[in-house]
């Protein structure tokens, strides 16, 4: 793990009881608990403030990928589903799983949804404030990094409004802030994209390159680059996301990590272009490992509490298409460090939960904390949650490029990343139509990224999320053939309105310049 110089940072106390949360450093980067409140402007005063400013805002990426509120783009898509039986939690887990099979919780007083539209608005609101700030302070000692902490504010603004848009469409366009009360409108799509492209391409060119970043978890220019290309992709407007692409790769050097475990047992790894930083630090933690789960918690000598045999994840499974048949399971070294085929006991490695009916079933691997040694327990993870990684960049890359008529120049890339993931070059994929592969490079992103949380936007992108989840989120053989019974999950309900979720319902009663009426269509 990363250390980095000890820096005691500021809190801001904002309007509506939105905070920006800083702190002092721990073991690993971008660490931060609450420690006093301040003005924007007591924390905007000098280069340290504004470095604690800045950092605090990354606080909120945190919070979208730390627990169930991370679900959002993972399950209710042909890799990732809930658990069955945990819907008997409760009314909360029940909304947790309407995000799955679209049913009748998946309206506008779902409380997942709201958590991450509210998460999302305190990050542009705290960037806000630092972008409005910065260039006000007049005793920096160098003003590139006045520059830089600039861009990283509007880089996150932009993160998570390019979140917010893909979820809602249309929504209020905040670029400043004002007095708790007074009334936003929503903004056409096509203008919350104006605006996160220019934010991006101001940190595109003021942001630290990678080797030279100052910790680990703070955005660089790959980062900007990466996620406007996506953004980019996402538009279709391929001839715009070509040319990062070929920066990211041919100038920039971006490049794969040599064993892809790696990814998912190590840290800030060559690969990564942008990592969520958590540690064991109060606060600092998630809870993915309890989330996901996987066989291997039972390891002994594993992170404390983690002990139990199959202790470890009761929320979310893999479909039986992503676990049983997207991979080549023999070759494909993907597939061992992304499934743990069996949740087992670790004193009966053949035993399968059949009380619980899925608990048997394959689980993600990602997120096991077993390689973790930071981490306290299953519920609070110490690991770090990838965000952006080159794999995905080569991956776009041969996306932009058969979609701009290139088929063959796409397989460079393509096969780059299959070369890793095989060892070697005997399963790449041969030159072949345009229109199959489509679905080649579709499958190639699941396999390489599933359940690192761009599988429904990647839905989204292609118009084939109905299609898909109604094809590949279906009942599993394993039922009839151990308990002589059909899939008990509940049915997927998606449809062509699921393209775009519903406004929170707190949202159009509390902005003055929305009502009801400005609920997205078929909700």
């Amino acid at each position: 793990m990363t250390r980095y110089k000890q820096l005691h940072k500021k809190l801001l106390l904002l309007p509506a009881a939105l905070l920006l949360l800083a702190g002092s450093s721990c073991k690993k980067d971008l660490d931060y608990t609450p420690e006093v409140f301040l003005s924007a402007q007591q924390v905007y005063k000098d280069q340290a403030g504004a470095t604690a400013g800045v950092t605090g805002i990354y606080q909120q990426l945190q919070s979208i990928k730390k627990n169930e509120v991370s679900l959002m783009g993972i399950i209710g898509t042909d890799e990732m589903r809930f658990e069955y039986q945990a819907q008997a939690w409760g009314g909360y887990w029940a909304k947790v799983a309407g995000l799955d099979s679209y049913d009748i919780t998946f309206n506008s007083q779902n409380d997942v949804m709201g958590y991450y539209w509210n998460y999302c608005y305190v990050g542009i609101a705290n960037a806000n404030y630092a972008i409005q700030y910065i260039p006000q302070i007049k005793n920096f000692a160098d003003v590139t990094v006045q520059n830089r902490l600039l861009a990283e504010a509007r880089f996150l603004r932009a993160l998570f409004y390019f979140q917010l848009v893909q979820f809602w469409g249309d929504v209020p366009l905040r670029i400043e802030n004002m007095p708790f009360g007074d009334g936003v409108p929503r903004a056409p799509q096509d203008k919350i994209y104006e605006l996160i492209i220019a934010d991006l391409q101001y940190a595109q060119q003021n942001l630290w390159v990678r080797s030279k970043t100052p910790d680990a978890g703070r955005a660089t220019v790959e980062a900007a680059e990466a996620l406007l290309g996506k953004v980019y992709l996402t538009l279709h407007r391929y001839n715009d996301a070509k040319p990062l692409f070929e920066d990211l790769i041919n100038n920039k050097g971006i490049v794969l990590n040599t064993d892809y475990a790696d990814l998912f047992n190590k840290e800030n790894t060559a690969e990564s272009l942008l990592e969520v930083q958590y540690s064991p630090q109060s606060g600092a933690t998630n809870g993915l490992q309890n989330i996901f789960g996987a066989s291997l918690a039972s390891t002994p000598g594993g992170p404390t509490g983690s002990t139990t045999p199959g202790y470890g994840g009761n929320v979310v499974i893999t479909t039986a298409w992503y676990a049983d048949s997207l991979f080549d399971k023999v070759n494909d070294k993907r597939y061992a460090a992304s499934i743990t085929p069996h949740f087992y006991a670790s004193s009966d490695p053949s035993s399968n939960y059949d009380w619980w009916v899925d608990i048997g079933l394959p689980h993600l691997k990602k997120y096991d904390i077993t390689t973790s040694s930071g981490s306290i327990d299953i519920y609070n993870s110490a690991k770090n949650v990838i965000y952006l990684r080159s794999a995905d960049v080569f991956l776009m890359y041969a996306e932009v490029l058969n979609e701009l008529g290139q088929p063959n120049a796409a397989l460079a890339p393509l096969n780059k990343v299959r070369d890793r993931a095989f060892g070697n070059a005997l399963h790449e994929v041969p030159p072949t139509a345009q229109a199959a592969l489509r679905d080649t490079i579709m499958d190639e992103r699941s396999r390489e990224l599933g359940g690192e949380g761009w599988r429904w936007f990647d839905l989204k992108r292609t118009n084939t999320l109905v299609q898909r989840v109604r094809t590949h989120d279906n009942p599993r053989p394993y039922y009839v053939a151990r308990n002589g019974e059909g899939d008990p999950h509940l049915p997927q309900n998606v449809s062509d309105i699921n393209y775009l979720y519903p406004i929170p319902l707190s949202e159009l009663q509390n902005n003055p310049a929305l009502s009801l009426t400005s609920q997205n269509p078929g909700y």
